[in-house]
């Protein structure tokens, strides 16, 4: 089993760059979602999230209400990626 990479500060990778600066790229899978995260020095991480299902209704509230933070949201895609914390 290899060691995690990423520094002892889980906001910076073993290099010093910030981890929300890393690529993003996402894989669906019928019931989970991976996002693999890579570093510009070459390291890589991948977080496993349950996904939603597509198939569930969205209300109108909810679709405002993301327009509304989109609207608002000045970032990059991963830093819109990152999982919402109140």
């Amino acid at each position: 089993m290899q060691k995690s990479k990423l520094g002892p500060d889980q906001g910076k990778c073993a290099c010093g760059r910030r981890l929300r600066d890393a690529a993003i790229y996402i894989y669906r899978s019928r019931t989970d979602r991976f996002l693999f995260h890579r570093c510009e020095c070459g390291t890589e991480w991948t977080e496993r999230r349950t996904d939603i299902d597509p198939a569930d209704p969205v209300t109108s509230d909810e679709v405002i209400e993301v327009h509304k933070r989109l609207s608002k949201f000045e970032g990059s895609i991963a830093e819109l990626l990152q999982p919402y914390s109140a």
